[in-house]
């Protein structure tokens, strides 16, 4: 395991490129995995059941991936706090290898309740060490790197929800030897993650001394919407944003899986490249977003990038295009997206401080993903009753609520807004 540096920030500085690559490999490929399983639990093991069950697997599958930061944030805040973030990121990443290996029997077996039970874990572990990894950012690359590290570790993280989604619409369609092509896969992502975790390298601070043991989520949650309030004024809207931004893009990809092989008439290993070419587009609309932020956080890129989310989504409502021109249209609406999003990141990373982002990563985990499990049961009441198309005018009503919410709740913005547009010197 990489060793624990306490080095001059100079040093560190000096030395980040090469620190960066274990970090955003090992965040990579745990993404890849966890999008590797979830749609294939969402391509093959749907047909283990009548029609009339899909949208409900596949919200479960959602629902057991997301759970785990709902029941387990307060925990892996209390951990990111008082461990050192390193050893997090080494120790989740071996316990990777395990849990795939009890997905992979799932299918073997196509038992619908191990796969969900692997998902259930992987979902866990990935929550274990969520703060850690985003609070090695700044241990890696000192403040100045915030806006690019953040920027990246989200462009990479949609590259693996990419990849990963691609995969196993590939995957599905095989005929032959599909599970032995399953093994592989899981076997190669685990394995290569956890080799990557092994090499990560910061300047950390010393852990804090354990304190009492957070597990009831509903008071952490109120502890840390009280914190927020009284020492980081705006936390608690930034983190609404962000979790909203989740929901959105939940109903997307949840709605997508539907859309795509029942209105559009595609193949899963088509809905899968669909499905991929969203991730790309919210990637690079999240690498584009740091790189012209550079060292500043860029609030004004939030209502550019809502407005684009909200228009494009109320466009595919309203003509309801099939193929080429619906692709085009999500796409477009993924990577105004991925503008939106980076700069809330990069808002929190700067303005809460030290030790403390542990847990206010935790608190933004946790309703991020209550969020997302909410968008599971909006999809499953809206699809079931009046069908994939009017999901789409459901995402949009609620990003152009996102929009008003941000550019009139969050300080900054519309001075931010004009430097953008270079309205203001």
């Amino acid at each position: 395991m990489g060793k624990i540096l306490y080095l001059p920030a100079k040093i560190a500085i000096v030395n980040k490129k090469i620190n960066w690559v274990p970090l955003f490999s090992s965040n990579f490929l745990g993404v890849l995995n966890d999008n590797l399983l979830k749609n294939l639990i969402c391509f093959i093991s749907i047909y283990w059941f009548p029609t009339e069950y899909h949208s409900t697997i596949i919200s479960l599958a959602t629902g057991f991936m997301v759970l785990p930061y709902i029941l387990f944030s307060p925990f892996s805040g209390f951990l990111s706090k008082t461990f050192y973030k390193q050893k997090i990121v080494f120790y989740a990443k071996f316990a990777e290898i395990p849990i795939m290996t009890m997905a992979f029997t799932g299918f073997w077996i196509e038992n619908i309740y191990v796969v969900m039970t692997a998902m259930f874990f992987m979902g866990f572990q990935s929550a274990m060490y969520s703060p850690a990894k985003f609070g090695l950012i700044t241990d890696i690359g000192g403040e100045e790197s915030i806006s690019f590290g953040t920027g990246f570790i989200e462009a990479l993280t949609f590259l693996g929800v990419l990849i990963g989604t691609f995969l196993a619409g590939i995957v599905s369609d095989v005929k032959e030897h599909r599970l032995i092509v399953i093994a592989i896969a899981f076997a190669i992502v685990s394995f290569s993650g956890f080799i990557s975790s092994t090499f990560i390298k910061a300047t950390e601070s010393k852990p804090l001394k354990k304190g009492k043991l957070p597990l009831n989520s509903i008071n952490f949650i109120l502890r840390n919407h009280k914190w927020s309030k009284l020492n980081v004024p705006g936390l608690n809207n930034a983190v609404f944003g962000l979790s909203a931004f989740w929901l959105i893009g939940s109903l997307i990809q949840l709605n997508m899986l539907v859309h795509c092989p029942q209105t559009l008439k595609m193949t899963n290993t088509q809905t899968g490249i669909v499905m991929a070419l969203v991730a790309i587009s919210i990637g690079f609309g999240t690498w584009l977003s740091g790189v012209i932020s550079r060292k500043n956080v860029e609030l004004g890129l939030i209502p550019i990038g809502g407005v684009g989310l909200a228009f494009f989504d109320t466009v595919i409502f309203i003509f309801n295009p099939n193929g080429t021109i619906f692709t085009i249209l999500i796409m477009l609406a993924a990577f105004s997206a991925g503008i939106m999003k980076t700069p809330i990141n990069a808002w929190m990373q700067k303005n809460v401080k030290g030790r403390k982002i542990g847990d206010a990563i935790a608190y933004n985990n946790l309703i991020n993903f209550v969020f997302i499990l909410i968008s599971a049961g909006i999809f499953g009441i809206v699809e079931n009753i009046f069908g994939t198309r009017v999901v789409f005018a459901v995402i949009a009503l609620f990003a152009w609520y996102l929009v008003y919410f941000l550019s009139n709740n969050l300080d900054g913005v519309r001075e931010s807004f004009k430097r953008v547009m270079r309205l203001k010197d």
